[in-house]
């Protein structure tokens, strides 16, 4: 699929510059550009649940210095407006003696700790998507790096991508709908306490009013 290709040139000119531990660089390279395509937007990678800022391209200068570990963060505004933006991670690892490698993404709360709710893991195997390994650091294109492309974003629309979304916005809607209700219910209880308010006054008058017949 000539569109990864072209993320991936985006975001790393060509394979080349990936040096050491290429191929599994690759497959995390690919799911960020996957999740940056479908609305992320990438930002540093940041202590604490407040977002980093935003990147002037699309990778931290160093996102590939962990030994078989990556990590992305990513910011997404909820619509419909006044929205607030979501903060989002990515972190990918690979298990060098399987050559298996588990994406894990998640909504970020305001500690930086993982939304529980909202967290979607997947297990690729490395060798299925960038067979020539790190060999694939001697290519001077992306294309024909990464195989079973059709297969790859299937499985991260279905499995990353789509649901953590999803659930973001579902999140947020959950929250509008409470807050609608609370505030109808303060609403209710206003008007009810302004109803008593009004017969205590009438029953005063009244009152006073028999009083002074008398």
């Amino acid at each position: 699929m000539a569109e990864l290709a072209d993320l991936m040139t985006a975001a790393v000119p060509q394979p080349s510059l990936l040096q050491s531990q290429a191929g599994a660089a690759a497959l995390a390279l690919a799911m960020h550009c996957l999740l940056v395509r479908d609305g992320f937007e990438a930002v540093e990678v940041a202590q604490g649940g407040a977002p980093g800022r935003r990147l002037r391209g699309l990778l931290a200068p160093d996102w590939n210095k962990a030994e078989h570990f990556w990590v992305f963060e990513y910011t997404r505004q909820v619509l419909p407006p006044p929205g607030a933006a979501r903060k989002f991670r990515l972190q990918c690892s690979l298990q060098a003696h399987t050559r298996r490698m588990f994406i894990h993404a998640s909504e970020v709360d305001a500690e930086g700790q993982p939304e529980a709710d909202n967290i979607r893991i997947m297990g690729l195997q490395l060798d299925n998507y960038v067979p020539s390994g790190d060999h694939c650091a001697k290519s001077s294109s992306w294309d024909g790096v990464i195989h079973n492309q059709q297969a790859l974003c299937e499985m991260y629309a279905e499995f990353v991508g789509a649901p953590l979304w999803r659930h973001a916005q579902k999140a947020q809607g959950s929250s509008g709908r409470w807050a609608a209700l609370a505030g109808g219910a303060w609403e209710q209880r206003t008007l009810l306490l302004a109803a008593l308010g009004v017969s205590a006054l009438a029953a005063g008058v009244l009152a006073y009013r028999r009083r002074s017949a008398a």
